[in-house]
């Protein structure tokens, strides 16, 4: 018989649900490859003209790179611009531009588009929705992919074919003022540069005054050929208060007023200019209701894009278009404007308004045929047998019908319609890229298959053996058995032993196996020739092994059927648990069900405590047990109504008004006011109910006046009279943080103390970790307990109400509340097992991370949190804070159990806290399971980047926040030992 502690099972347990789930992510987020190298004059056909007489069509099919290059190298068509100026706002969404709630606010450029002196269009830009990734599709003309998001904070330079680059190359003097991240994705391609950190979301003026006083100076520098401008205050407005916000329509105006004075300068200039200048105004992404962005809501992909210059004066413009555009259509347009090769790798479409407003037929006709070939290339390189696909015999058509317009032109003896022969092959040319455009993007999602699968085996692996393992901590025993029937057993541990090196060799033969076949070579993570790849290879092999020999072992021993006994002693309230769990995870099969998930939780919870008060009804308790109950639950009902009024989210419903797009109206700042100051006062109230030290109550007391205080220099919330107050309260934010290390600092200060002294005592008697009659009593234990768990459920509280929005004041005042009702009142009746109540703790805890207003969407991610008390960016805090105040609803809940735990099941301290981790590793482990089959599936299914790509990001985010806060937990499991716990670490 081979015994395992359980200590070393659960560490093995989740060290594999770590790698598992890293191998699947790697596996599924691949970054993907590119065409090499820029593209020249040199490959590209010549026009499909008749030489030496013959009517010979050149094959429109391109030519690899073998074969000599088909073009003479020379600009096949001539620039129609000579200078380019691209004002790109970031975060502006498209009504800002083209809707009529914000017309009055833009009047110059309203009035431009009014009297058709622009060509104006809807530009849809692809998910995710964010900076870096957007900045790559308006230069190269691609659709990033998704794990651009995470990249997005660590942009590094881009060696794809982009416009900036092509620029470059052919001698374009490039100036650029905005937004850093261009300077690290085109480091060396501009001639001047001063850059402004995108991070800095409080920051809302001088990151645009920094790009506004280099315009005069730029505009009067006749030595430059392109202007970059990237504004970033009304993106950094939006985070703070939403496109509501009052400091919108006067950020709008002050938008309007520099097009204006750029505008006007052009129209000077270009009078001594041989070829106008093109001024495009465009936006990089939208923004949601609530001012975030990353999603794929209408009002975070559609944005304005907007053609300005001299040359619109003697050639009128157009209304706005109907039909909207892509925003990587911006990269072939620009390119042949300005008679640039088109970057190699876009799968952008020349737009054909501009395009016929700029060029001449023949050259509009030319400018098309060069577009195809430009995506016949991609086609490809990307996609087998590309003779076969649809939209390449469009192209070789549209090929020949250019042919014969080109011939018949000019021909007064030719009886053909020259004018139907030229609109139909333009025509075929659009309905050629449109084919090719979308094969393309089918097929450049490459997955890492073999990766993935290996992640799912060793996911579900994982989850079985936290199934099998089960039943031992329902019986509260201590160690995990495996065993082989006895004819089998060599010795002792020789049996498993060999067990685990056989599997191990079996995985490695097939894992050589895949990796040698085609289909293998492709995984770079697991197959590749490279170090990294043979660690992670046989890490995979070690783990796969191990734990096929434990499953094995233990299904020879029929330790599975144990797994079904432990339902024996269940109640109902016990099994309501575990269907609801299970339910839960069900419903994330259908997209539906992904997008609103918090209606599940709703449901989930709200039944449950209807169950509370059936169960109240049809006890023997007293009348006045029964009635308190009731009202407990009554109270619990209502405040769970409050929470999810609070803020809508999810995706069908999160643009309706709630009661937080109420208070943050600038009108209503007297309710917000009242609201934050009452909240704060509940917090505080029932912080006293709890058992805590004066230090912990004066220091709370001062946290929350400090951070109406700092909200009060923000502008956020009003005072009947004036305090004094820092900028943008910079100061008042450093001295809460300042309060709350002081607190952290004192908890830990008082917890070395103990262990110091316990040291001592055990040094003095018969040796270190020796249990003797100086150890702490169980009284003193229990106090040092309650005290360290309260210590850090209080600096939850203080974290939460700093970091929440101010309007979420009244949520953190909910929250605090409903914890009060429910562990301080109706889990002491029920009398809920350990992993009972840890699970009651994880679906409020996904209620408190919904009702904040987060969804599977990134756009609902508070990224201002991030920014409280900081001058300058800085990745690890910004980072760190933002993340902390996502998950704050979610982390209160777990420090909340903690406190429960140590105030109920002080007898058997150490085996609940076991419990309550086993429960937690294995709540997370069975959804990721799940969803990790779903979104292999489904991979591709039309909303796989829209709906299941960011849920899997955020169910990885959850997990790996589950392996910490274990990890975290099983470290407070060692200090306990050291403070003389009867329970030591042998039991475990």
């Amino acid at each position: 018989m081979v015994e395992i502690p359980r200590l070393l099972f659960l560490l093995i347990c989740i060290g594999g649900q770590f790698f598992g789930l890293f191998l699947f992510l790697k596996g599924f987020f691949p970054i993907k490859s590119a065409i090499p190298g820029r593209a020249t004059f040199y490959n590209i056909p010549p026009e499909p003209l008749y030489e030496n007489g013959t009517a010979e069509i050149l094959q429109p099919i391109p030519q690899s790179a073998d074969k000599p290059p088909m073009g003479s190298g020379k600009m096949p068509i001539k620039p129609v611009y000579g200078r380019l100026v691209i004002m790109l706002i970031d975060a502006l969404r498209a009504d800002f531009v083209l809707g009529d709630a914000y017309r009055k606010d833009m009047p110059y450029l309203r009035n431009l588009i009014a009297n058709k002196e622009t060509l104006s269009f809807m530009a849809k830009a692809h998910p995710p929705t964010v900076t870096m990734p957007r900045i790559k599709g308006l230069t190269t003309g691609t659709i990033p992919g998704f794990i651009d998001v995470v990249l997005n904070l660590n942009s590094n330079e881009l060696l794809d074919d982009n416009l900036i680059s092509q620029m470059h190359m052919h001698g374009k003097t490039i100036l650029f003022y905005g937004d850093d991240t261009w300077m690290r994705l085109f480091p060396r391609q501009f001639a001047e540069a001063d850059g402004t950190t995108s991070f800095f979301v409080t920051d809302y003026t001088e990151v645009d005054n920094n790009v506004t006083r280099h315009i005069n100076v730029a505009l009067e520098n006749p030595k430059w050929d392109v202007l970059l401008l990237h504004y970033l205050g009304l993106d950094h407005i939006g985070h703070i208060g939403g496109p509501k916000s009052s400091l919108v329509p006067p950020k709008l105006r002050e938008m309007d007023t520099i097009i204006k004075r750029i505008h006007q300068r052009l129209l000077v200039k270009d009078q001594d200019r041989n070829q106008p200048t093109l001024f495009v105004l465009c936006g990089d992404h939208g923004m949601s209701e609530t001012g975030s962005h990353g999603g794929a809501s209408h009002q975070e992909i559609e944005t304005p894009l907007v053609f300005l210059s001299s040359a619109f004066k003697t050639k009128q413009g157009s209304e706005p278009q109907a039909e909207p555009i892509e925003q990587i259509d911006l990269v072939p347009t620009l390119s042949l404007l300005l008679g640039l090769p088109i970057p190699q790798n876009s799968l952008g479409r020349g737009i054909t308004s501009v395009l016929k407003h700029s060029f001449s037929l023949r050259e509009q006709m030319r400018a098309l045929q060069l577009n195809c070939h430009q995506l016949a290339m991609v086609l490809q390189e990307n996609v087998e047998a590309p003779g076969t696909e649809q939209g390449l015999h469009h192209y070789q058509h549209a090929v020949r019908l250019h042919h014969s317009w080109l011939h018949h032109t000019g021909d007064t003896t030719s009886t053909i319609n020259t004018d139907q022969v030229a609109g139909k092959a333009i025509d075929l040319y659009l309905k050629a890229m449109a084919g090719m455009k979308e094969r393309i993007a089918s097929s450049l999602t490459r997955y890492d298959v073999h990766a993935m699968g290996c992640g799912i085996i060793i996911i579900w692996q994982v989850l079985l053996m936290l199934l099998i393992g089960t039943p031992t901590w329902a019986s509260h025993t201590h160690t995990i058995r495996g065993s082989l029937p006895s004819s089998l057993l060599i010795g002792p541990d020789c049996h498993l032993m060999s067990l685990v090196v056989g599997c191990c060799v079996v995985t490695m033969v097939i894992q050589v196996m895949v990796c040698t076949t085609a289909y293998g070579e492709s995984s770079e993570l697991l197959c590749i020739g490279s170090w990294r790849a043979m660690v992670i290879s046989q890490v995979f092999v070690f783990l796969c092994g191990s734990f096929c020999a434990l499953l094995s072992s233990c299904i020879l021993d029929s330790r599975l059927k144990n797994v079904l006994f432990v339902m024996e002693g269940w109640t109902n309230l016990d099994k309501l648990l575990v269907l609801g769990t299970i339910i839960h995870t069900l419903s994330l099969l259908a997209s539906s069900f992904v997008e609103e998930e918090h209606q599940t939780w709703y449901f989930l919870t709200l039944t449950l405590f209807m169950t509370f008060a059936l169960m109240a009804v049809v006890s023997v308790e007293p009348i006045n047990r029964k009635v308190k109950v009731i009202v407990t639950v009554v109270a619990v009902c209502s405040l769970c109504r409050g929470l999810r009024a609070w803020n809508q989210t999810g995706i069908k419903w999160v643009n309706e008004p709630d009661i937080g797009d109420w208070l943050v109206r600038p009108e209503n700042k007297f309710y917000l006011s009242l609201i934050m100051l009452s909240s704060f006062c509940v917090i505080y109230s029932i912080s006293l109910l709890h058992k805590q030290s004066l230090f912990m109550r004066i220091a709370l007391l001062l946290h929350l006046g400090g951070v109406y205080w700092y909200r009060y220099s923000t502008g956020a919330v009003s005072l009947p009279f004036s305090l004094p107050s820092s900028q943008k309260g910079i100061y008042e934010a450093r001295l809460i943080y300042l309060l709350i290390l002081i607190v952290m600092g004192r908890t830990i200060y008082n917890h070395v103390t103990i262990l110091y002294r316990k040291y001592q005592k055990t040094m003095s008697a018969k040796g270190p970790f020796h249990h003797s009659e100086h150890d702490f009593t169980k009284a003193e234990r229990t106090a040092l307990l309650q005290d360290h768990t309260m210590d850090q459920y209080i600096l939850g509280i203080m974290l939460m109400t700093l970091l929440f929005r101010p309007h979420n004041s009244a949520l953190a005042a909910m929250l605090v509340l409903l914890q009060y009702c429910i562990v301080g009142i109706l889990l002491p009746w029920l009398q809920l097992k350990v992993w009972a109540v840890t699970l009651l703790h994880i679906w409020m805890a996904e209620v408190a991370f919904s009702s904040q207003g987060n969804s599977i969407s990134l756009a609902t991610i508070d990224i201002s949190a991030g920014y409280i008390g900081l001058e300058s960016y800085n990745a690890i805090i910004a980072g760190g804070l933002t993340f902390l105040a996502t998950y704050s609803g979610y982390l209160l809940w777990i420090l909340r159990l903690m406190v429960y735990i140590t105030q109920h099941y002080s007898d058997r301290y150490i085996s609940a806290i076991w419990e309550s981790c086993y429960t937690l590793a294995l709540s997370r482990a069975l959804p990721i399971a799940v969803y990790t089959i779903l979104v292999t599936i489904e991979r591709y299914h039309l909303f796989v980047w829209s709906v299941f790509s960011p849920k899997l990001l955020y169910e990885a985010s959850d997990t790996y926040l589950s392996i910490i806060l274990t990890l975290g937990i099983l470290c407070h499991l060692f200090m306990l030992h050291i403070c003389g716990y009867k329970e030591t670490l042998k039991t475990l």
